[in-house]
């Protein structure tokens, strides 16, 4: 299969950029991303867990298993259960089903689940993008400054003189 030339010239501008970076700011760049993965990995777990905990919350709230008739047991291992298999539609479908579908009610309250819920995954996602991002941020800054600050010019070297007795043939006997 053939490379389109696009895809390759953008390859090798990147592989050029790359190898013009100092060897200090491409080390940084792994160890950024080698950072990021652990912090990636629990952003994620915590941001399927607040959206478990929202819909948990919306179960309890409006009683959700008193739409569910076959159900016989208690309200709260019906809403733990709920909470993990059903998803945000599957629950919104049910609130409108106990409110009624045409409802006003029932309009808001997804209204505000969906505002409350991106309000808590951007809770999440910004903690972890600051997490990640402020102690590199400090370490590139000073990193930078460091290889931007004035180094001493060098000593000054005479130019050799034809005078110099160092540089003349010796002398005769």
């Amino acid at each position: 299969m053939r490379i389109p030339a696009s895809e390759g010239a953008a390859a090798g501008a990147l592989r050029r950029r790359l190898a013009s970076l100092p060897y200090w700011r491409l080390a940084f760049l792994a160890v950024a991303i080698a950072c990021a993965v652990p912090i990636v990995s629990g952003a994620y777990d915590r941001f399927n867990r607040v959206g478990q905990q929202a819909r948990l919350r919306l179960i309890q709230e409006h009683r959700l298993w008193e739409v569910q008739q076959d159900f016989r047991g208690r309200p709260e291992i019906w809403a733990r259960v709920a909470s993990r298999i059903l998803n945000d539609r599957q629950l919104l479908s049910r609130v409108a089903a106990k409110y009624g579908a045409q409802s006003y009610q029932s309009d808001q309250i997804e209204l505000e689940y969906r505002r409350d819920l991106a309000i808590a995954r951007a809770e999440v996602v910004l903690g972890a993008l600051a997490l990640w991002a402020a102690p590199l941020g400090a370490v590139y800054a000073l990193a930078s400054a460091y290889s931007r600050r004035k180094r001493p010019p060098p000593p000054k070297v005479q130019p050799a003189s034809t005078l110099d007795p160092r540089y003349l043939p010796p002398d005769p006997p």
